[in-house]
């Protein structure tokens, strides 16, 4: 009640404030509501957590959610969703150790085991458990997502196939540990997880092959795609915010309307943040990624400015990559207190080829679906590439000298992000915010 008060109290207040200045009480009303919805989701994630049970053995009946992996102690992960613990619905999720692969994606399942607190998500760990199947029954998508795998899995050698689930799907557990801290260590993890570049690829390649035929059928085919996507990958505050920002402006472009990218980036942290409140102070992730768009959104143009006009396409790749690390770089120093240069050189170099390897991936997979040895046989090249691919990578990761070991303060990255603010307000003052033409209006998509 008092929360409701100091909501009403702010509101009526802008009916007797000078227009000029209606700004303040509504921003107060936001944040007081902000911090009333805020306070209301971390009691009922602590009322309906599994910390009760902490330290005891316990029955816990659930969904496996994504694909179980083996991992370097020669344990059998997987994530539970939708849990039940000791007959209880609970709002946590919970990882499950054990020794046996019969559990697949999608099967429900019951284990029995002692829950203990980790520091990794999801909070919640059940090793050496006992398994048993409740229901084998998979998903549609699930059952698609693992016949793409069968695809996948004929066209391309094991690394090659492991590599191209993940740039497609975000699937990391049957890449082989190696190559994801080869990956990791020049900073190309983004590449194998789920994000919304993946996402844009997809979209944007469809609009292409159906806006000009059936513009209806587009709309109605990318945002299939989209949520199909999202519900498949997981459902990550990556690409949840990817998928949010896809639908505001497909849905735009399909009425040949316009829309201001900062407009719909700031749309999207208001639903991501309706989900889930805490994402702003404890999802590094979801801090990245609105970073670097931001970055992208702000920067890109000042970046393209200064570099050669007779490269276009270069100078746009440089500049979102190079927007992409000033926006991110200070934090990253502040987190983790390192960063290695080689992350550009190697973002630099392998980002263009991604998008192919994206699209020839996905073909090979549908054709080694039903003609294997022809995807086989065009796979071939493929697997060269890759392994020329991280080959380099391995050489980038031997040079140390390239690494940067400094650990701001919080006053210099404060600083930081307002003289980048300071350089955004003087450069969008000049000239009008960057907008997604829509459809209707020109070839030019979202990137």
């Amino acid at each position: 009640m008092y929360w409701l008060f100091f909501i009403l109290l702010g509101a009526l207040s802008c009916f007797v404030i000078n227009k000029k200045f209606r700004i303040l009480p509504l921003a107060l009303v936001f944040i007081i509501f902000g911090a009333a919805y805020t306070t209301n989701y971390i009691n009922y994630q602590m009322d309906s957590s599994a910390s009760q049970y902490n330290y005891k053995k316990v029955i816990v009946e659930g969904t496996i959610k994504g694909d179980p992996y083996w991992d370097k102690d020669k344990n059998y992960v997987f994530l539970l969703s939708n849990v039940v613990i000791n007959g209880d619905s609970k709002s946590s999720e919970v990882r499950v150790k054990t020794f046996s692969s019969a559990a697949k994606e999608g099967y429900r399942v019951r284990v029995e085991g002692k829950v203990f607190p980790i520091m990794a998500r999801p909070k919640y760990q059940i090793s050496y458990a006992k398994v048993g199947i409740i229901n084998f029954s998979q998903p549609p998508l699930v059952r698609a997502k693992q016949t793409f795998y069968l695809g996948a899995d004929r066209a391309f050698n094991g690394d090659t196939s492991a590599f191209m689930k993940g740039i497609l799907v975000g699937s990391r557990s049957s890449l082989p540990q190696p190559l994801q801290d080869t990956l990791s260590s020049v900073g190309l993890s983004h590449v194998v997880a789920v994000s919304g570049y993946n996402l844009t690829i997809l979209v944007v390649l469809l609009a292409r092959l159906l806006k000009k035929r059936w513009l209806w059928g587009s709309l109605v085919a990318s945002l299939l795609l989209v949520w199909s996507f999202t519900i498949l990958t997981g459902m990550s505050a990556s690409i949840m915010r990817a998928a949010i920002m896809a639908t505001v402006f497909l849905i735009a472009s399909y009425y040949g309307k316009q829309v201001s990218v900062l407009a719909c980036l700031a749309l999207t942290a208001l639903v991501t943040l309706l989900i889930n409140p805490t994402l702003a102070v404890q999802d590094i992730g979801w801090q990245l990624s609105f970073l670097s768009l931001t970055g992208i959104v702000v920067l890109s143009p000042i970046v393209v400015s200064i570099l050669p006009k007779k490269t276009k396409l270069l100078s746009e790749l440089v500049a979102i990559t190079l927007s992409a690390q000033i926006a991110t770089v200070p934090y990253l120093l502040y987190i983790f207190g390192g960063y290695s240069v080689v992350a550009l050189i190697a973002n630099l170099a392998i980002m263009p080829i991604i998008p192919i390897l994206m699209l020839l991936g996905f073909g090979l997979a549908i054709v080694g679906i039903f003609l294997p040895n022809i995807a086989y046989l065009f796979g071939a090249p493929i697997n060269k590439l890759v392994a020329l691919i991280f080959s380099f990578l391995e050489y980038l990761k031997l040079q140390e000298n390239f690494q940067m070991v400094i650990s701001p303060s919080i006053a210099s990255l404060v600083f930081w992000y307002a003289c980048l603010l300071v350089l955004a307000l003087i450069t969008y003052n000049k000239k009008p915010p960057l907008e997604l033409v829509s459809f209707q209006s020109g070839e030019q998509l979202v990137r």
